[in-house]
């Protein structure tokens, strides 16, 4: 039996069905999180900005323990209180594999430490990306110790290609990754899409959305590192007010600017609706006819795969994470990052190339139905048998 140790700091909704899946399949795993999240109770998403629990079960079906369950804090006092928890749970079998999702706190990086040193088989799942790790300036011991560690680990999971390259940068043997397609539900989302595709007028009625506007969506935090205001002043720039509409779909900080500027450019047809828990983010979809995701950096953007199984196109920016593995001319538009003016005329493009955009839908479909639960789990089970040999 494949027995496998792991660390993560919370319960998050794209990670703990691979752990349901890895359970089904018989495999012997004892999951630590080091705090609880919103999984089962209602606490505050700090960029979300507003009280939510997610209406889907994070933890079932597979054993699990938290270390610490107040809400997120990695301050030193909590990470010193949580530590000797971790640390006995880490000796219980030192012979068993561990799997440390990310490095999210220091006392992660010294049980790292000694799991190597003590040789038992340590591997990574990570969703960094140059681009995400040269945003924060860090001091080079910090880089090189994570040089390191990762060098002297048994084996690394990678989420995408982007990902894959900051793992080579940092000098970890090629032989060693292994690819963990960063998957969501695609079979729920694509079943809701096409069940709620026939009540879209209505939808649209609900929201006050003219459902004969082609649609252009914006879903997730609308915090600045997913520049929601550079989509909107770029909506306005195409000169789309009258012949497209833009819906915002989630909450964050910079709510109140954006409607400042709906109102100072008296964009009718731009509409915030609000945050939408998971049983209803297909909605989004079906309500949205374009997902846009031009975020400054994102590691990866799930936000994308949830859009493709529902059948729609997706124009992102170069630094979304997801863009080389799962987006191209065929579902969709990639547009620079930092070229305002790019985006313009992309969202221009998009909307004069509104006939295609079924043809890019069902190729989105396509694309995304490599990207799966089960794959991500053959990912990890791939891992732990190549160190086995």
């Amino acid at each position: 039996m494949v027995s496998l140790k792991i660390l993560a700091s919370h319960p998050i909704q794209y990670q703990t069905p691979v752990w349901k899946e890895l359970a089904s399949r018989g495999c012997d795993i004892r999951v630590g999180y080091f705090h609880q999240g919103t999984a089962g109770r209602r606490a505050r998403d700090t960029d979300f900005g507003v009280e939510m629990e997610w209406d889907v079960d994070l933890l079932s079906g597979y054993p699990h323990r938290f270390f610490h369950t107040d809400v997120p804090d990695y301050g030193w006092a909590v990470q010193l209180k949580a530590f000797p928890s971790i640390l006995a749970w880490f000796l219980q079998d030192v012979h068993t594999p561990l799997l440390l999702v990310g490095w999210f706190v220091e006392t992660v990086w010294l049980l790292w430490a000694l799991a190597i040193l003590l040789r038992v088989p340590v591997f990574t799942l990570s969703d960094t990306t140059p681009r995400s790790f040269r945003r924060f300036p860090k001091p080079g011991w910090r880089v090189q110790l994570l040089g390191w560690l990762l060098s002297h680990s048994a084996g690394h999971l990678y989420i995408g290609e982007l990902n894959r390259q900051f793992l080579l940068e940092m000098g970890v043997d090629r032989q060693r990754l292994f690819h963990f397609p960063y998957s969501i539900d695609n079979l729920f989302f694509e079943r809701e899409a096409r069940r709620l595709s026939s009540d879209r007028y209505r939808f649209c009625n609900t929201y006050g959305l003219d459902a004969n506007l082609p649609t252009f969506l914006f879903c997730g935090k609308l915090v600045p590192i997913k520049r929601p205001l550079e989509l909107l002043k770029a909506y306005l720039e195409a000169g789309l007010q009258e012949q497209a509409q833009l819906i915002f779909v989630g909450e964050g900080a910079l709510r109140g600017e954006l409607e400042k500027l709906i109102g100072e450019s008296q964009a009718k047809h731009v509409h915030l609706l609000g945050f939408f828990n998971y049983s209803q983010l297909p909605s989004a979809y079906v309500l949205g006819q374009v997902l846009c995701l031009i975020s400054e950096t994102d590691a990866w953007g799930l936000v994308v795969n949830e859009a493709m199984a529902c059948g729609r196109p997706v124009l992102v920016s170069d630094t979304v994470g997801c863009a080389p593995d799962l987006v191209d001319a065929t579902n969709g538009w990639v547009v620079p990052a930092d070229d305002p003016a790019a985006l313009a005329r992309t969202l221009r493009q998009a909307y004069e190339e509104r006939h295609t955009w079924e043809e890019k839908g069902r190729q989105s479909l396509k694309k995304i139905s490599r990207h799966t639960y089960s794959a991500m789990a053959d990912g990890v089970l791939a891992a732990l048998q190549s160190f086995q040999r």
